[in-house]
C-alpha cells in the first residue's frame, strides 16, 4: 500500500480513504462537522444510518430502549435517539466485525468474557470503551449548552480540548484502517465481578473527560479503563485490586473508576502518542514514548474525596443509612469509603437492604 501526506497532514491511501486525520482535519470534519466518524464520508456521498452511542445490543439486554440518559446540560434524551453520525457502511461494519464477538462475550456473563479474555486477550475491551468513551464525547458536539437561547448557541463540547480525543480517534479508527498498535498504547483495563440486585439497574455509565476514564456495568460485568496512560494507573491501583475478593456495588465501582481518575491526573510524566508509516514494510503503526519512569505527583485525599462524591453522589443523596458517619461531608473530604472497611478489608456488604428496627 502506498500512502500520500497531505498539506494539512491528513494521511490517505492510493484509492482516497483517510488513514490518519490531521489534527485540524479531525476537528473540521469530526468534531465540528456532520462526517462518519470512522470513514469520515460526508452525508452528501454515502447513506446514513446513524450509530447509538450505547450499543443496541447493550439496551436491548438492560432494557434501556425506553429510558433516558441525562446529559450535561440537564436533558433527558431516550437511549434510542442517543446516536453520532455514521454511514451505513461502517455502521455494518463496527457490528459485524467488532461488536458481535463482545455482545456474545457479554450475553454470556462474567464466566463468558473471562473465557473471551483468555481466548482473545483484552485489546478488543480497551479498544470497545475507547469507542463508546469517543462517542459519548461526540455527540456534545451535537447538543446545546444551554437550553436558553439567549444564553448563546454554544454546544456542550464547546469548552473541550479535542487535543484529548484525537489519539482516541486513531485508537479507535484502527480497527478499520488495519494500523498496528503497538502494546504500549494499551490502557489500564480492568474487569471485574458486579453486584446484580432488584434495589438498582442492571445497568450504569459514568465517564470522566479530563482524565480519560471510563466505566460501563452490564448485568454481572463492569468494564473499566484508563484510555490514555499506557497501564501506568494499573501499577498504582494493583494493591487496592488485590483485596477485591467478591462481586462489587454500583458505589463500589464508581469508587474504583475515582481512585483511576485521580491516579490519571497526577502522573507526573504522561506518555505521548503518534501515528507513523514504515519507510521499508510501508506499514502504518500507532506508537508510544513512554517517560523513563511512573511517578505521581503529590495530592490529597480531599482531591479524592472530591472525585468520588461528584461520581456517587446521585446514589448517596438517596440513601438513608445508619452509619453517622456517611455524610457528604466525610465522602468529600476522603474519610469515608465504600470499597473497604476501618480495617482495610473487603466491604461485602456494600448497598445491601437494612432492615431497621421499629
Amino acid at each position: 500500500m502506498t500512502y500520500i501526506k497531505n498539506t494539512d497532514g491528513t494521511i490517505q491511501d492510493t484509492e482516497g480513504n483517510v488513514v490518519f486525520y490531521s489534527y485540524e482535519r479531525f476537528l473540521r470534519d469530526i468534531c465540528e462537522g456532520d462526517h462518519c466518524f470512522v470513514c469520515g464520508t460526508s452525508p452528501d456521498d454515502k447513506e446514513f444510518n446513524e450509530e447509538h452511542v450505547i450499543p443496541k445490543w447493550v439496551l436491548r439486554m438492560c432494557d434501556l430502549f425506553k429510558h433516558a440518559v441525562t446529559l450535561p446540560n440537564g436533558v433527558s434524551l431516550r437511549y434510542d435517539k442517543y446516536t453520532v453520525p455514521c454511514c451505513k457502511e461502517c455502521n455494518s461494519f463496527l457490528g459485524n466485525t467488532f461488536e458481535d464477538p463482545i455482545r456474545e462475550a457479554v450475553e454470556g456473563g462474567l464466566e463468558s468474557v473471562n473465557k473471551y479474555i483468555e481466548e482473545k486477550g483484552s485489546w478488543n475491551i480497551f479498544l470497545w470503551l475507547s469507542l463508546i468513551f469517543f462517542k459519548t464525547h461526540l455527540k456534545d458536539s451535537y447538543l446545546r449548552k444551554h437550553l436558553d437561547q439567549r444564553k448563546g448557541n454554544e454546544t456542550i463540547a464547546s469548552d473541550y480540548d479535542w487535543g484529548l480525543m484525537h489519539h482516541i480517534h486513531c485508537i479507535i479508527r484502527a480497527i478499520k484502517t488495519g494500523a498496528v498498535i503497538d502494546k504500549e498504547c494499551f490502557g489500564t483495563t480492568i474487569i471485574l465481578p458486579a453486584k446484580v440486585s432488584e434495589n438498582y439497574q442492571s445497568y450504569d455509565y459514568r465517564d470522566t473527560y479530563a482524565a480519560n476514564t471510563i466505566l460501563i456495568r452490564i448485568g454481572e460485568v463492569a468494564f473499566l479503563s484508563v484510555l490514555d496512560d499506557s497501564c501506568a494507573s494499573a501499577h498504582f491501583f494493583s494493591n487496592h485490586l488485590e483485596r477485591i475478593n467478591a462481586p462489587l456495588s454500583p458505589l463500589q465501582l464508581r469508587e474504583v473508576l475515582s481512585h483511576l481518575t485521580l491516579l490519571n491526573s497526577k502522573l507526573k510524566n504522561r506518555p505521548s502518542y503518534y501515528t507513523w508509516v514504515d519507510a521499508e514494510s510501508n506499514e502504518l503503526s500507532i506508537s508510544a514514548n513512554l517517560p523513563e519512569s511512573m511517578e505521581l505527583v503529590g495530592h490529597s485525599r480531599e482531591e479524592l474525596g472530591e472525585i468520588l462524591y461528584a461520581n456517587v453522589s446521585e446514589y448517596v443523596e438517596q440513601m438513608h443509612s445508619p452509619d453517622a458517619n456517611f455524610t457528604a461531608d466525610n465522602i468529600r473530604k476522603g474519610s469515608y469509603h465504600f470499597l473497604f472497611d476501618e480495617n482495610g478489608d473487603f466491604n461485602k456488604n456494600s448497598m445491601e437492604v437494612i432492615e431497621l428496627d421499629e
